[in-house]
């Protein structure tokens, strides 16, 4: 009796097991849509931002389903880790640019390969790195600037430096690996969007409970903030309720 209670128990933690690993490979595109004041409603702008990739390398599925509906790629950091080989991480950086124009932020495990090697890769590729700095992007006669800035665990956050060439028509996106850096960046401008990841929707909960919170898309007055769950995960291949996720953003004007 006690040899069939076992049996069943080790069973059952079996399957939540896979069940965890299949969550935490899944790839799951989240759309999302925000109006602004400042654009009329013929004019959009599409941003593909992914987080958090780690070890896991991009399905060719997701790529191949998003050419053409991509203006903008924005990696919101940890790209990597240590011990992945470059070579992975060079696929991902080639595949996500085959979507359009990239920006980068880095991340706290990014370093962990070299930074070095890992800049190689991104210039390669004409990836713009932003370190508390800003690029702008023109989509026939409106455009965006992406404002980014360095990853507070393994380099220096200037904000202001970041904000430095932002103009005050500028439609601003505002990414960053730890979403702490919101309210600095609000206190200082008044982004349109707000990109982060880094939190990985506390990766394993058990209902409302994790370590961090879950990935959300609030919507403000005429902008909005995004914390992703992420794409891959970190120190364990395993998910529970807080599912893989990357994202796709339409801007469009409101009037």
């Amino acid at each position: 009796m006690i040899g069939w209670i076992i049996g069943i128990v080790l069973v059952i933690f079996f399957s939540i097991f896979l069940y965890m690993l299949f969550l935490a490979f899944q790839t799951n595109v989240h759309t999302h849509s925000l109006l602004i004041d400042e654009w009329t409603k013929d004019s959009q702008f599409h941003i593909f931002f992914i987080s958090d990739i780690h070890r896991r390398k991009l399905s060719e599925k997701l790529i191949q389903n998003l050419i053409g509906k991509v203006d903008i790629v924005i990696i919101g950091g940890d790209l990597t880790e240590r011990g992945v080989p470059l070579k992975r991480t060079n696929e991902n950086i080639k595949n996500l640019a085959k979507l359009g124009s990239t920006c980068y932020v880095f991340g706290n495990n990014d370093r962990e390969v070299g930074e070095q090697n890992l800049r190689s890769i991104l210039d390669a590729h004409d990836v713009h790195i932003l370190e508390n700095s800003s690029v702008k992007f023109e989509k026939n006669n409106y455009s965006v600037r992406i404002v980014g800035i360095n990853d507070g665990f393994a380099g220096n956050v200037k904000i202001y430096e970041a904000y430095k060439d932002v103009e005050e028509s500028d439609v601003i996106i505002f990414a960053t690996h730890a979403p702490v850096y919101f309210n600095n960046a609000k206190k200082i401008s008044k982004p349109h969007l707000l990109l982060a990841g880094h939190l990985h929707g506390g990766q394993i909960r058990f209902g409302p409970f994790g370590i961090y919170e879950k990935g959300s898309y609030r919507e403000k007055e005429n902008s909005a903030e995004l914390i992703s769950n992420g794409y891959g995960t970190t120190a364990v291949p395993l998910r529970l309720g807080a599912k893989s996720e990357c994202h796709l953003v339409t801007i469009s004007g409101r009037h």
